[in-house]
Parts: C-alpha cells; structure tokens; sequence
C-alpha cells in the first residue's frame, strides 16, 4: 500500500478586489504678491512774500511864467500877473507804473523709481505619508517617489 506519493500539481489563482483609493496630499506653493501703500507724498507750491524798494527818478516837466519889470501885462487864468510875480503851469508828470512777472528760478524734476530685488523665505510644507497597521505592530511606509 505504499504508495508513491507523487506531487500533484495544483492551480492556485489569485484575484485582488480594490476596495477603495486613499489619496496621499502635500502642500504645494503658490506665490502672489500685493502692493502695499505705506506712505504718499503731495506736492504744491507756497506763494512767500517779501518786500522789496524800487527807486525810479520821475520826471516833471513844467511852465514858468515870470514876470520881470517892465514888462506888459500878463493875464493867467483872467488874473493880472505883478511884476516879479512867477506862474507855473505842469505840463506833464511821470508816474511809476510796476508790473510783476514771473520766471523760472528753478527746475525740480520729480520720478518714480521702481526697485526689484530678489527676496527668498522658507516656508514650511506639510505632506501625507501612508501608515498602515498590522496585526504585529505599526509600519511606517515613505510617500510614494515622485516622478
């Protein structure tokens, strides 16, 4: 009844069932930037005054009438004029006429000026590895390569 035992050949077939898909996340950076104002500046001009003396010489220019001794009649005006007698007619008078005008004293020229630097900071990203627990204790495996 010994019988050789002989090794039978089995079919052994195996099926994986998904069940499910855990996502594994990390944070990714994405950067925008935003002006701030942090101050303004107004420009206007401010009128000042100050005084100042002019000296012009003005003219006046006159008729003198004089009577001398001996002369004729004079009649200024419908008065008989005396002898030694003097009448002064004003035939014209100058005057100081002041006009103001502007010029240029000076030339301020005002830009902008627009500075770019390069800036680095370090951020801190956080990501998700993939643990899985086991009947005989806690595995930790890695995140996945990435490609």
């Amino acid at each position: 009844m010994d019988e050789e035992l002989k090794p039978r050949s089995v079919s052994t077939t195996s099926e994986t069932v998904q069940v499910g898909v855990l996502e594994l996340r990390e944070e990714m950076l994405q950067i925008s930037k935003e002006q701030v104002h942090t101050g303004q500046v107004q420009f206007r001009r401010e009128v000042k005054t100050r005084i100042e003396t002019v000296t012009t010489e003005l003219k006046r220019e006159t008729l003198v009438i004089e009577i001398r001794p001996g002369s004729g009649e004079v009649f200024f005006n419908g008065e008989l004029l005396k002898a030694g007698e003097t009448k002064e007619v004003l035939l014209y008078d100058e005057h100081a006429v002041v006009d103001k005008l502007p010029y240029v004293t000076e030339e301020v020229h005002i830009g902008k000026q627009v500075i770019t630097e390069q800036h680095q900071q370090q951020v801190e990203l956080h990501y998700e590895v993939l643990v899985t627990e086991h009947s005989e204790g806690l595995y930790n495996v890695l995140p996945l390569e990435q490609s």
